[in-house]
């Protein structure tokens, strides 16, 4: 019964990845990115591209969750979980013929797929003080096997400009994506893309985004977190938002690491929403179970701005 219950729970945590992954990329419009109406600041990427990546990656999130259930966080767990991930690096590459389309994905999913794993066997709160805590203590462990000769963009903008990467968020247990969350929470509108577009904003203007420092400087990365921050401040469009949009094309700006937490984000929401339907239920287990559906093909129907 609990190899039924975790083959269940692993297939719906990899799912909501998959989900959260097309509706960041579908998400329009979106400031220096892919979306469904435009490949942004990116001259080798489409929507497309991105569609095959996100579903390429699906069944290696389902065995980082199933390898994570009633696992303690250690050691052992954090290098599983990274061999893994390599694989599902490769397996991206393949599909995209090459293109880095969810490199940052793969680490920031991986890492809340293993732990929201890990904290449904045990029947433990998924509330996000105590989830993004264990993630820290999960990343922070080494990846003793990961052996590289090459310098990644990410180290050398780290190094040149003294900021924090995707690694230090991650063991810092994510305190951008947590103030994003909680701003998403209070956003007043009932529009579900309105509310995504502003956490991605709020992400915007708070995180150091290495992707924009690699291909622009730190006078470009102020400009566009004042930009992002205006914007965040009411409902979609509006003038401050029209000229971040105009400002990051015209620089060539692609605020990658703001995409790959604002899929996260959306991730979150969802398994915020599996523990509220789990106390009307009761058994927790049971809903998790009740509420999967196989993944099926997705039609590109992408919503517009307010819909």
């Amino acid at each position: 019964m609990r190899e039924k219950q975790r083959e269940m729970v692993a297939a719906q945590i990899a799912y909501s990845v998959e989900k959260a992954l097309i509706a960041e990329v579908e998400l329009s419009p979106k400031p220096g990115l892919v979306d469904a109406h435009s490949t942004g600041a990116h001259h080798d990427m489409d929507l497309s591209l991105f569609l095959r990546s996100a579903k390429s990656l699906t069944p290696f999130f389902k065995q980082m969750a199933i390898v994570s259930w009633n696992h303690p966080i250690d050691q052992e767990l954090r290098e599983k979980i990274a061999e893994i991930g390599r694989q599902a690096e490769k397996a991206m590459l393949k599909a995209t013929n090459g293109v880095n389309t969810h490199k940052g994905a793969i680490w920031v999913m991986g890492l809340l797929s293993s732990v929201i794993s890990q904290k449904i066997s045990g029947n433990e709160s998924l509330d996000y003080p105590q989830l993004f805590e264990t993630v820290g203590k999960l990343a922070a462990f080494p990846d003793s096997k990961f052996q590289t000769k090459q310098k990644s963009h990410g180290l050398v903008v780290k190094k040149k400009y003294s900021v924090n990467g995707a690694y230090e968020e991650a063991v810092l247990g994510y305190p951008n994506l947590a103030h994003a969350l909680t701003s998403y929470e209070s956003f007043s509108t009932d529009s579900k893309e309105q509310k995504q577009l502003h956490m991605l904003l709020v992400l915007m203007s708070t995180i150091e985004d290495t992707c924009v420092l690699h291909r622009n400087d730190e006078t470009t990365l102020f400009k566009m977190q004042k930009l992002a921050y205006d914007a965040s401040k009411c409902l979609l469009p509006n003038p401050s938002f029209s000229e971040l949009l105009r400002f990051c094309q015209k620089k060539q700006i692609s605020p990658g690491g703001s995409a790959d937490l604002l899929a996260a984000g959306i991730f979150l929401v969802e398994v915020k929403s599996w523990e509220k339907k789990a106390k009307e239920t009761i058994v927790f287990s049971f809903n998790i179970s009740k509420t999967y559906k196989h993944p099926v093909c997705y039609k590109n129907n992408p919503k517009k701005l307010g819909e």
